[in-house]
């Protein structure tokens, strides 16, 4: 409806700015969405022995270089969530499953965290977010001026949304380069800073276990489905740079696409019949 209305009102330029704002709106919220959607609980005090680890963590990560930030665990039941970083710039929370903060050790835990910390205070996950953001806005844009396509009516809109389908799409073939180039930057600079790459090296494969448990993948599959590197291709180190273009871009795309009826948000094969991913996707 918010669509459309901008839409009769001032065209094109003004459905796309409507979609503008509702993706911003649906960052600003992801916690509170991700807790609804997912039916996931806020931990608001750890177990002591959790909160030793938390806190062992933490004065490890401090040691590195990195600012503490504001921490938010959340119990789930599906083991392939694994938390983020959530809000707008400058605003952000950092997620932390509380199956992970469970099992993993102090030296993992603290590598977890620095992980996000260091794509918050480098830049790389507002450029992702942006990203996605342009991404999607362009897209729209675009699909709406095909054949039969528009934003005047309930018709046109749903046509215009039909072509977003196939915009997103060609998303997930190109973005999944741009998020895997950040991680492996990522996992340099956390390593410049101090971190152990054997301990780095734990923590990836634990997660993975986590979640797709597939420490290795034919080149061809993960250049195009995966945004999240191997772990094979992560303990071999295999990116030149440490400048990390834009984190977690390619799921976050899919995340703000819903603010324009995008039809791929809950059918990826991440989260498909997994409700607790459906707004927090799985990060590296």
């Amino acid at each position: 409806v918010s669509i459309l209305t901008a839409g009769r009102w001032f065209g094109v330029p003004g459905a796309a700015l409507c979609v503008l704002l509702l993706g911003l709106i649906l960052i600003a919220c992801q916690l509170s969405l991700g807790r609804l959607v997912g039916a996931l609980s806020e931990v608001a005090e750890l177990q002591k022995l959790d909160r030793e680890r938390v806190a062992a963590a933490v004065s490890r990560l401090e040691g590195w270089g990195f600012e503490s930030r504001q921490f938010v665990f959340l119990r789930h039941t599906d083991p392939g969530f694994t938390g983020g970083v959530v809000g707008l710039p400058r605003m952000e929370k950092i997620v932390l499953p509380m199956g992970v903060v469970e099992v993993l050790g102090v030296d993992e835990l603290a590598i977890t965290i620095a992980r996000r910390v260091e794509a918050i205070e480098n830049g790389s996950r507002g450029r992702g977010m942006f990203v996605a953001i342009g991404w999607v806005i362009l897209g729209f844009s675009v699909s709406a001026m095909l054949p039969g396509a528009g934003v005047a009516s309930v018709g046109e809109l749903a046509m215009t949304c039909l072509g977003f389908t196939l915009w997103t799409f060609l998303g997930l073939l190109i973005l999944p380069t741009l998020s895997r180039q950040a991680s492996f930057a990522v996992d340099q600079r956390v390593v410049k800073k101090g971190a152990s790459r054997d301990s780095l090296d734990r923590t990836v494969g634990q997660f993975d276990e986590l979640q797709d448990d597939e420490p290795e993948r034919p080149a061809m599959i993960e250049t195009i489905f995966h945004p999240v590197p191997s772990v094979g291709r992560r303990r071999r180190a295999e990116s030149s740079t440490d400048v990390p273009i834009a984190w977690h871009a390619a799921r976050m795309t899919l995340f703000v696409s819903w603010a324009c009826m995008g039809a791929l948000v809950r059918a990826v094969h991440c989260n498909v019949g997994r409700p607790e991913l459906w707004v927090m996707y799985p990060t590296d």
